[in-house]
């Protein structure tokens, strides 16, 4: 049987989010910008979350206020020594240990994340995974567009890019296969119910909830 394990990233491998972190480094030394970033995201995060805007819109918001029009040779360098530092002390141990245990196992090991790719790869790089699904950026001529290069991947739109990413795998058959999925975050549960077994690592209130309705296992990897 094909075996899978699928990490989420942010707040499961890592400690803390990425995305809103990586775009503050890209701008520290504008402080007027980073306020500005900070205050809008703020506003845009709460009309998200009273069900105005979509979630995508928070990220292209900050996107558009912090990495567009910076050279990706300048956002490639930044996403190296952020993976560094997320090395040396942003990674969940426990994580660290279930990747090495599914990899010794014969697992094949994804990543699949709404965090920007130039950081998700970076990172991935580090923990020898090679395969990584995430939120794509966009690129004119060197430097960073105002928009993304793809879906977020997120929700429901995090299935289906995991599922066109495992169908380019030439011995990928579903009913073959043994998907075990582990997520912090309760805004992946179209994830888990599609794998074998769901895993909700450090999870949020709603996703430890569902997890007892769909018989998640609950697991804690601070330590």
């Amino acid at each position: 049987m094909q075996r899978y394990a699928v990490f989420d990233l942010d707040e499961t491998i890592t400690t803390q989010g990425t995305w809103g972190r990586f775009v503050s480094q890209s701008i520290r030394h504008k402080p007027f910008k980073l306020i500005n970033l900070w205050a809008r995201a703020g506003v845009a995060q709460f009309i998200y979350k009273v069900g105005s805007q979509e979630r995508i819109s928070v990220k292209q918001g900050m996107l558009r206020r912090s990495l567009s029009g910076q050279s990706r040779a300048s956002l490639d360098a930044l996403a190296e020594v952020f993976a560094d530092d997320e090395m040396r002390s942003g990674l969940r141990p426990g994580a660290v240990r279930e990747i090495e245990a599914r990899r010794a196992a014969g697992d094949r090991i994804i990543i699949a994340s709404a965090g920007a790719d130039l950081i998700v790869e970076a990172i991935a790089k580090r923990l020898d995974i090679e395969t990584v699904v995430s939120t794509k950026l966009a690129w004119n001529g060197g430097v960073c567009a105002r928009n993304f290069g793809s879906e977020n991947c997120y929700g429901d739109g995090k299935l289906v890019m995991l599922r066109k990413c495992l169908e380019t795998f030439d011995d990928f058959q579903r009913e073959a296969a043994h998907i075990t999925v582990y997520t912090d975050s309760y805004s992946d549960l179209p994830v888990l119910k599609y794998a074998d077994k769901g895993v909700a690592v450090n999870s949020d209130s709603k996703l430890r909830k569902a997890a007892e309705v769909y018989d998640f296992e609950i697991v804690d990897w601070s330590v």
